[in-house]
């Protein structure tokens, strides 16, 4: 008898911390259930991350969570947000369709995603894009300055 219930005890502690992973896959933002989301790597997700909030137009968790503290430095919130607010101004929608963890290389990660936008007058165009990251503080932040020249 002790030893089915040793047994099954040990079962329930390697099963638990398991079952809890699995079901707090949570994406950083919106906080959206995505078991695909799970198997990410760290700077895919900040990737995803930063389309998803381009999608929703909330330029200020790009500006607080995923940007380098060197480049918030170099421009104000307020500065930020209304530059990309006009940016955003034609864009209907983001659809993320893939993302591709590259490597590591010169202190930096590199990600491609492919993703669609589909603008106000309806016109859809596929993206394939190159992001370069770098860790700060435990995060993946991302190089916007590299990424978007």
């Amino acid at each position: 008898m002790k030893t089915k219930a040793l047994l099954y005890s040990s079962v329930a502690i390697l099963i638990i911390p398991l079952l809890l992973s699995v079901f707090t896959a949570c994406r950083n933002y919106g906080g959206d259930f995505d078991i695909v989301y799970f198997f990410k790597t760290e700077p895919e997700k900040a990737v995803i991350d930063f389309l998803e909030s381009l999608d929703n137009k909330d330029t200020l968790y790009i500006y607080n969570n995923l940007m380098l503290s060197e480049d918030r430095g170099k421009i104000s919130r307020e500065k930020f947000l209304e530059e990309f607010s006009v940016i955003l101004e034609d864009i209907s929608s983001i659809r993320i369709i893939s993302t591709v963890y590259l490597g590591y290389e010169n202190e930096m990660s590199k990600v491609v995603a492919e993703f669609d936008v589909t603008y106000q007058d309806g016109e859809i165009k596929n993206y394939k894009k190159y992001f370069y990251l770098i860790e700060e503080n435990d995060i993946w932040k991302i190089i916007l300055e590299k990424t978007f020249i």
